[in-house]
């Protein structure tokens, strides 16, 4: 909008105050207004220092981005993103495409969240152990943004299934660290062949490619992990057969 507000069916359109937005929307005034600082909604067009008018597009865009908290738990900077593309002409269903595909859970189980507590509970370690995982870095929280934290079922899996393993047997977690040294190395590989395969591509090619490209390197970082270890294995197996059978003593 301009400073004398939008023609629509010939009639000139100041848009919505903030109270019918919040009215129409069921987000409180103070939510809006925050929505708006972190760049989530356009600013409005003030008229005064006490009047300001909202596109009515806000509406919509409030509806996608609560349903992006309750039911994706997505952090504000992944739904900006996806409003992006909405702006861009994508549908909300196509805007969320990459996000799905790049968060979706190691489990088939039914998505959710928990907090702190329940994830203590659910998973069986300790507070201390909890605390140590994290600055470590071996556990990333799916959900950290202004002093909140949630853990999905990706979190509760890898702790329940590795990480309280790892204390089980006495091991330390430090010993665990290579992997995110390596890890940063393969992702930024990702992400520098993702930029070359879509760099000149128009925003629905560049997300189709993307979210083939998201589940191709997935199945290739598992596939290869798991293979490479299985031969390294097997090769040592033959090594110690290999020497059982040379060693006069053995049998």
């Amino acid at each position: 909008m301009n400073g004398a507000g939008r023609i629509k069916n010939g009639l000139v359109d100041m848009g919505l105050k903030i109270g019918e937005i919040a009215r129409r929307s069921g987000i409180p005034i103070s939510t809006i207004r925050f929505y708006v600082k972190e760049g989530l909604l356009p600013p409005p067009e003030k008229v005064n220092k006490k009047m300001a008018y909202y596109d009515e597009g806000c509406i919509k865009k409030l509806q996608a981005i609560q349903h992006l908290k309750e039911k994706k738990y997505y952090p504000l900077a992944i739904i900006k993103n996806i409003l992006r593309r909405m702006d861009d002409g994508f549908t909300f269903e196509e805007a969320v495409v990459v996000e799905d595909t790049l968060f979706d859970p190691m489990s088939s189980a039914e998505a959710g969240v928990v907090d702190r507590v329940e994830f203590l509970r659910l998973t069986g370690l300790t507070p201390e152990q909890l605390e140590e995982v994290e600055r470590i870095g071996l556990l990333m929280p799916y959900f950290r943004e202004h002093g909140k934290i949630l853990y999905n079922q990706d979190d509760v899996i890898i702790a329940r299934e590795a990480i309280r393993q790892v204390y089980r047997f006495g091991l330390d977690p430090m010993d665990f660290g290579f992997y995110l040294r390596l890890g940063h190395e393969i992702t930024d590989q990702e992400v520098s062949l993702r930029r070359k395969i879509t760099r000149g591509l128009s925003a629905k090619e560049n997300i189709e490619i993307t979210t083939y490209l998201t589940r191709a390197v997935n199945l290739f970082r598992g596939y290869i992990l798991r293979r490479l270890l299985q031969q390294k294995i097997q090769t040592r197996i033959q090594k110690s057969l290999g020497r059982t059978k040379k060693d006069p003593k053995a049998g």
